[in-house]
């Protein structure tokens, strides 16, 4: 499964865990890239043929009355395992249990609160309304080479995604998927309409699917792998299967019930990271594959694979569902235990997985990027860049278009919210030629906006690395005309990260371009540079502008007001008319569809507003003006210390009205259960956030579009 724990941030070491990213129950987990499926056709092996050179090493049979907590650890938390899975995982006995000789990894539908951290360490908490558990063997079973065996009955319906799967122990390449992941087997949804390729109505979903994940770290990381049906029709919901990988040094190969269904090679895998300098380097023949690993046991609920594919969304009535694990059993290869070659089980019909090739490693050079120009795309992308998308629910696409007069341009076409494009120099680009009277340039004509809002805008990005990203939204000319746009790289870089906190340094940039039109567009960009005053002399159309702090009451209408905001969790703000045309500007928060529980938006800086809010156990209200697709709808309001996160209170309403403005009023005397009270006097607030629809996931409420306005104080 994919695993942003560690991006650096898998999410983020990330990006480092910072974000990190992930997990088979994964920026951000898109459902593999899967070759042609396999349907069994040789004569499988006979089982346990391949014991005479497999030596049994490690196992567990779940014959003890209670989990063997010397070789298995809980996870415990409700991150939603980095791809907005639907469940807190708890170390409960009614979520993982041993009964009757077998593990049982139980899914319940109940409302669970816990920590939505990877490491469940304390902080943030986030509510989801499914349980379940995940088990790990890390530093109780890590193993380089073997066999790996798991006797397993599946379960069943939308919503569900099984899984048995190995991550690193020592991530000696970095953070997800650098190290590396084994997926031994995942399913989803098993049993409902399958949406395989050409699956006529009725054909009930019946694949297992063998992936690898590596490269680089997220979200520069790929995957390859294929999937597998049982033969006859076989469901394997029905009853219990052995799945099996085989990994000798250079190879992986996948099992179920001994019949081999697949092979990858290391001719299809590869690790590149960054060194100790910073520079992006290719890791050994064979990594990340050549180091130790562990084996994770879990049942995860929804989230971006399961609850993407198949009927879609998280089916209720069939939880619980159940994964039932007969054993675990891991061999060695008695031929050669260093490298486990020597004991391959061979089948004649087995899928040789092509895997993907490494991109090039860019040498770096110390005055790349200097001025006076630095151009990024001209008739073609600049030697040394790469151009690459993030796209997590497969709304984006680039591509390169002759147009007359011009020659190359990049085409870009979005059909959703999220996702952007953008030019990456791993070895990191040192842009400080530009820190004063430069500007950043590209031309840029509209092709088809007619899906589109008509707010729809463009963020404009520079990136030293998420969340440390610096960003301006620019408005689009829907004239179908080429169009320069220009904007000084002083008020970029002194912009703040509008979706999380953060912000961009000049001397360190990975993606010195990254454009992300904030709704469905298509549009054609050329001509990208940065130039400095000597290279361009002429005034940009977005000059640098010192705007004031935000301060309550906040209306959005002074041009002269800094209103920045931070959006986080799966939602994204932007600032457009007022539908009903009865007032002036306001803020349209949509909600997509990956939005966490707890997704929201800081409505200022990082720094908070101005004045410090005066709030009182007598003077205890706040004002927000709502625009709402429901009534009764939960919208919550934090209050909280700008420079002590700690010191924060929280009250929560309902909407009353659908589809036209009405005014929620927050009394911070009746404080949200389980969130501090309003009273300790030495505390002061000068930062609110907003969180709409709170506690409910954009994965069962859908996306979501919110307008809101006049923030006020005062009884």
């Amino acid at each position: 499964m994919n695993n942003i724990q560690f991006l650096s941030t898998k999410v983020l070491l990330l990006i480092t865990l910072s974000a990190t990213l992930l997990a088979c129950g994964g920026s951000d987990y898109s459902s593999p890239t899967f070759e042609t499926s396999s349907q069994a056709s040789s004569t499988p092996l006979p089982v346990n043929s391949h014991t005479r050179h497999w030596q049994m090493v490690w196992n567990d049979e779940f014959d003890g009355p209670d989990i063997d907590l010397g070789k298995w650890s809980h996870e415990v938390n409700c991150w939603g395992g980095g791809n907005n899975e639907q469940q807190c995982y708890t170390d409960r006995a009614i979520n993982s249990f041993i009964d009757d000789g077998m593990l049982n990894i139980v899914a319940r539908r109940e409302q669970f609160t816990g920590p939505a951290t990877p490491d469940g360490s304390a902080g943030n908490n986030a509510t989801l309304p499914y349980t379940s558990a995940r088990l790990r063997s890390m530093n109780k079973g890590d193993w380089k080479y073997g066999r790996f065996e798991i006797r397993a009955k599946l379960p069943e319906g939308q919503g569900t995604w099984p899984a048995i799967w190995m991550l690193p122990t020592d991530y000696v390449y970095g953070g997800w998927a650098a190290s590396g992941e084994i997926d031994i087997m995942e399913a989803v949804n098993l049993k409902t309409q399958s949406d395989g390729a050409e699956a006529p109505p009725g054909t009930s979903e019946a694949r297992v699917h063998g992936t690898l994940h590596y490269g680089r770290s997220w979200p520069d990381n790929v995957n390859s792998g294929t999937d597998y049906k049982l033969p006859d029709g076989v469901n394997p919901a029905d009853d219990f299967h052995v799945y099996a990988v085989e990994w000798e040094a250079g190879e992986i190969r996948w099992y179920v019930d001994d019949h081999h269904f697949a092979t990858q090679r290391e001719s299809g895998w590869y690790s590149q990271f960054l060194d100790e300098s910073g520079t992006m380097i290719n890791g050994p023949t064979g990594s990340p594959f050549d180091q130790k690993f562990h084996m994770l046991l879990n049942l995860a609920v929804g989230g971006a694979w399961a609850g993407n594919v198949n009927e879609k969304g998280i089916d209720e009535s069939v939880f619980p569902q159940t994964l039932v694990i007969d054993y675990v059993r891991v061999y060695e290869c008695a031929v050669s235990p260093t490298t486990g070659a020597g004991c391959a089980n061979l089948g004649n019909s087995a899928e040789l997985v092509a895997g993907n090739t490494a991109p090039p490693v860019v040498d770096s050079s110390s005055d790349y990027g200097s001025g006076p120009v630095y151009t990024l795309y001209n008739n073609g992308v600049t030697e040394g860049l790469e151009l690459r998308s993030y796209n997590p629910d497969n709304q984006i696409a680039i591509s390169e278009v002759a147009e007359t007069n011009r020659g190359s341009v990049l085409r870009v076409d979005k059909t959703g919210v999220n996702g952007n494009v953008y030019f990456a120099y791993p070895p990191r680009v040192d842009l400080s030629d530009f820190a004063a009277g430069s500007t950043l340039i590209f031309e840029l004509k509209v092709v088809d906006n007619s899906a589109s809002n008509p707010a729809t805008s463009l963020l404009i990005k520079i990136d030293s690395g998420w969340p440390n990203v610096s960003d301006i939204e620019v408005p689009i000319d829907n004239t179908n005309e080429w169009s320069e746009i220009r904007i000084s790289v002083t008020e970029l870089a002194a912009r703040r990260n509008s979706l999380a906190n953060g912000i961009a340094t000049l001397s360190d940039i990975i993606n010195p371009f990254v454009i992300e039109p904030t709704g469905a567009i298509s549009l054609l960009i050329d001509n990208i540079r940065f130039t400095t005053a000597d290279g361009d002399t002429t005034t940009p159309t977005i000059p640098p502008s010192p705007k004031a702090q935000v301060d309550l009451p906040v209306t959005f209408e002074d041009e002269q007001v800094d209103y920045s905001r931070i959006d986080f969790g799966g939602v994204s703000t932007i600032l457009t008319s007022d539908p009903t045309g009865a007032a002036g500007r306001v803020a349209m928060t949509t909600r997509t569809q990956n939005a966490e529980t707890w997704a929201g938006t800081t409505m200022s800086t990082s720094e908070g507003f101005a004045s410090i809010i005066p709030i009182t156990k007598t003077n205890s209200l706040m004002k927000v003006w709502l625009y709402s697709p429901r009534e009764n709808i939960p919208v919550r309001l934090k209050l909280e210390d700008h420079s002590n996160p700690a010191h924060s209170v929280e009250s929560e309403v309902h909407t009353t009205q659908a589809n036209q403005w009405h005014e929620l009023i927050f009394d911070f005397n009746n404080h949200v259960l389980g969130t501090e009270p309003l009273i300790h006097p030495g505390w002061r607030f000068d930062k609110a956030s907003i969180f709409f629809n709170f506690g409910t996931s954009g994965a069962i409420a859908g996306e979501e579009v919110y307008y809101w306005d006049n923030i006020s104080f005062g009884n």
